[in-house]
């Protein structure tokens, strides 16, 4: 059996699985251009690491498929293992699934890791690097009268003085959806970095697992403000993108939003949001004063290629 379908039959009974790393989404998001590295022992999987793996020209990296903002390595603890134990566990893992991304004859290697992952060495002594970014989340979604309390006074008058002026809907097609998102990009003079055919694949996956849901915002004259798609995983809401109409772009609408979005998560049983990590600044402007926990996260990599490295530089 290959590693990928031994794979695929632990994400069948293991619920525990993120969903940036189940085999479903890989398959969404990257067709068959994924594999996996998997560290076994006693026949029993311990730890792996999904990948893409991308072609372009002469080149192959593993980078971060659209739309999964997490990736990286997972890994199983013994239950009461203690501290010393965990970092002795965690080191072996890292240094034997680094040395398995070696062996690959790739140019490039990038990953975002789980925040939850904080001990690296075993990938900084095999030669990777790693640079600290940050996600903001929302931990207190069980409790929507202290998640509200904790917006900072601008946010919570802007929420009750415009609300009544707006109509939250989950019915829209996925086509209106995908063209209002598009239109934040077309104001900047840049193409969606994600095609229509892609989001189909995901929401499709996604809704036959009854984990996504499509939200937009409208005026009392039924004019679309904005749109945001958001996943579920166990506990957690990750927003995963959102769009505003730029006729629109001072009318508050995603503040109102997100609001009806986190009273959703919460009643549908999530603890959590994640804002999956947006680093870019008038973004993280906006959803700092949420009452959000700013969270570091890993962005692991390494290079194999001199050729291929300085073609990235001179492309950023």
């Amino acid at each position: 059996m290959s590693n990928k379908d031994k794979f695929i039959t632990f994400c069948q009974s293991n619920e525990s699985i993120p969903i940036f790393m189940q085999y479903w989404w890989l398959d969404a998001v990257s067709e068959d251009n994924w594999d996996v590295i998997l560290m076994e022992e006693n026949n029993k999987i311990i730890a792996f690491l999904p990948y893409f793996l991308h072609k372009k020209y002469c080149f192959k990296s593993i980078i971060p498929p659209h739309l999964t903002p997490i990736g990286g390595v997972w890994l199983s603890y013994e239950q009461g293992m203690h501290q010393t134990s965990r970092y002795t566990h965690e080191i072996k893992v890292m240094d034997y699934i680094a040395k398995e991304i070696d062996k690959l004859k790739i140019d490039f290697f990038s990953q975002k890791f789980n925040y939850k992952i904080t001990n690296w060495l075993g990938f900084y002594w095999n030669g990777f690097k790693q640079t600290t970014y940050y996600t903001y989340r929302i931990l207190t979604l069980n409790d929507l009268d202290k998640t509200f309390s904790s917006f900072d006074s601008p946010i919570k008058r802007r929420i009750k003085k415009i609300q009544d002026n707006f109509i939250i809907t989950t019915d829209i097609s996925e086509k209106d959806f995908y063209h209002i998102n598009s239109l934040t990009y077309k104001r900047q003079g840049i193409k969606c970095p994600f095609s229509f055919e892609l989001f189909q694949k995901i929401e499709k996956a996604c809704k036959e697992r009854n984990c996504s849901k499509m939200f937009a915002i409208k005026d009392k004259d039924g004019n679309i403000h904005s749109v945001s798609y958001v996943v579920f995983d166990n506990d957690i809401c990750y927003g995963l993108f959102s769009g505003t109409n730029p006729e629109y772009r001072k009318s508050n609408s995603p503040t109102i939003l997100l609001w009806e979005i986190l009273k959703y998560a919460s009643n549908r049983g999530c603890t959590q949001y994640d804002y999956t990590g947006s680093m870019m600044q008038q973004v993280e402007m906006f959803i700092r004063h949420f009452g959000t926990t700013q969270t570091p996260y890993f962005l692991i990599e390494k290079n194999y290629s001199k050729l291929y490295t300085l073609l990235r530089s001179l492309k950023h």
